[in-house]
């Protein structure tokens, strides 16, 4: 059993809703949080079938260990069918389970569709990665976010800078009683302590290589945007005599077969891009303690970069995760022509870095959220 839980509690049903490949990662590490707490907690895992396929989704289930998913839900590819689809499945969902709270993680459609339904059915939110933004309302991501916070009821923030970007927007200072608002510190740490083990500081093969992900539809759904983004690449590494690690995500597929049709994985490795399949989670932590760099669009696969010591280029012009910019252990590249200058920027930040900075906690979140959630709900 945990430390510090009542042990006067009532078993409480939490609704735990996951959606899309990241918040997968993050329901596992929650999951066997929620396990050990057999007796105060149950859980019923909801799939909302945002991202549904083996290689997005069922790939991950199985290696990570999750329980089984006791709902999943069937939707529409159109976003804006879809969300209602999602907000219907999951009000079915507390209809049928009876929770006495709402689990959501990140800041997906899935995330914001759950958040709703459950606020219009006054069951408790519990968003997991609360108090994050980018600051860019051209993103969907960034609505999801700021609309769940304001719907949710507990609110776990990754680091101290969450918490007082929520301060800031007065979320403390509104009128619904009991909000409970703690930093916590980030799933993703736990899940890759778990899955991945300790960082490596110097890989065995000294080839020099990156990670590299594609998939922000601003990046790739445009075939001269993405054009670009792959002919810089491609120069940036040849000039340098780099090896590419890429796991094609199926958006960018369409793309690059949009853009030079069967030839394109020819087109990449003339550029020394080397395509992969959709990459499982724990071949992502492989490669990344092979890699030397990580060059990432995604989100999460920004903080694996840090959680295993390696730097990460942010091929956009925002993210959501300042400290790593702020700390220097990422830098952003906005466009395919700043490439060069950015690359460089990088490189000459990580000569006084400490990766042990314990920006996003000790790996011990989900222990520390199932706790704080077994008193809150027996307040």
């Amino acid at each position: 059993m945990l430390a510090n839980c009542n042990d006067h509690s009532v078993l409480k049903t939490l609704l735990t809703i996951v959606g899309a490949r990241p918040q997968l990662m993050k329901a596992a590490a929650f999951s066997h949080a929620v396990e050990a707490q057999k007796g105060q907690l149950e859980q019923v895992l909801l799939h909302t079938g945002q991202h549904f396929s083996h290689n997005m989704s069922g790939r991950f289930q199985e290696e990570l260990d999750l329980p089984k998913i006791d709902v999943q839900l069937e939707v529409a590819a159109d976003p804006f069918i879809r969300m209602g689809q999602m907000m219907r499945g999951v009000s079915d969902a507390i209809e049928a389970h009876q929770p006495d709270a709402v689990v959501v993680f990140g800041d997906t459609d899935s995330t914001l569709a759950a958040a709703m339904a459950a606020s219009r059915a006054q069951v408790p939110v519990v968003h997991i990665e609360a108090g994050l933004r980018s600051f860019d309302r051209r993103m969907p991501e960034e609505h999801n976010r700021i609309l769940t916070d304001q719907l949710s009821d507990v609110l776990f923030c990754p680091s101290e800078s969450s918490i007082k970007q929520l301060a800031s927007e007065g979320i403390f200072t509104d009128n619904r009683p009991g909000l409970l608002v703690q930093a916590v510190g980030d799933l993703m740490l736990d899940t890759a302590r778990l899955f991945g083990g300790a960082p490596v500081d110097n890989k065995a093969d000294q080839t020099r290589k990156i990670l590299l992900t594609l998939h922000r539809p601003s990046n790739v759904d445009d075939q001269q945007a993405l054009r670009k983004w792959i002919e810089a690449i491609g120069k940036q590494v040849q000039d340098q005599g780099v090896q590419v690690i890429f796991p094609v995500h199926p958006r960018t597929r369409k793309g690059l077969m949009a853009e030079w049709g069967d030839a394109w994985k020819r087109a990449l490795k003339e550029r020394s891009i080397e395509p992969f399949e959709p990459a499982s989670y724990l071949q992502i932590l492989q490669w990344l303690k092979e890699v030397d760099e990580v060059w990432t669009d995604s989100g999460g696969l920004q903080k694996e970069a840090f959680f295993m010591k390696r730097p990460a280029l942010i091929l956009r012009d925002s993210t959501e995760w300042t400290e790593l910019v702020a700390s220097g252990f990422a830098t952003l590249c906005a466009n395919p022509d700043a490439l060069p200058a950015a690359h460089l920027k990088l490189q000459q930040s990580q000569r006084a870095l400490d990766y042990d900075l314990p920006l996003y906690g000790d790996g011990r979140a989900a222990q520390k959220m199932v706790n704080s959630l077994v008193r809150w709900l027996n307040r």
